[in-house]
C-alpha cells in the first residue's frame, strides 16, 4: 500500500514539475521567475533555502566539531528565528 503512495507522489511531483516546465523559456525564467514573484514568496523561499543548506551542512559540522551538545541549541535559535521574521 505504501509502494502505491510513493508512486503516486512520484508521478504527481513528475507531472506538476513537466507542466510549470511549459512556462520557462530560459535560464532569466527559471532563476528568478520571470520577476513576478511577490516580496513574501521570495523572502520564504530565502529562508527555505538558508534553513536547508544550514540543517545539511552547518548541523553536521557542527556535531562533529563540537559532539550533540553543539546542536542541541539549533531547533530553538531556528525556531525563534522563524518566529521572528514571521512577526515582523
Amino acid at each position: 500500500m505504501l509502494l502505491w503512495f510513493v508512486i503516486l507522489y512520484l508521478m504527481v511531483s513528475v507531472g506538476i514539475g513537466l507542466l510549470a516546465a511549459t512556462r520557462v523559456h530560459n535560464a532569466k525564467d527559471f532563476a528568478v521567475a520571470g520577476r513576478s514573484l511577490p516580496l513574501p514568496v521570495v523572502t520564504a523561499t530565502v529562508f527555505a533555502t538558508w534553513f536547508g543548506a544550514e540543517a545539511v551542512f552547518g548541523v553536521s559540522a557542527t556535531f562533529v566539531k563540537e559532539g550533540l551538545t553543539g546542536v542541541v541549541a539549533d531547533p530553538f535559535g531556528s525556531s525563534m528565528c522563524l518566529v521572528i521574521a514571521g512577526v515582523l
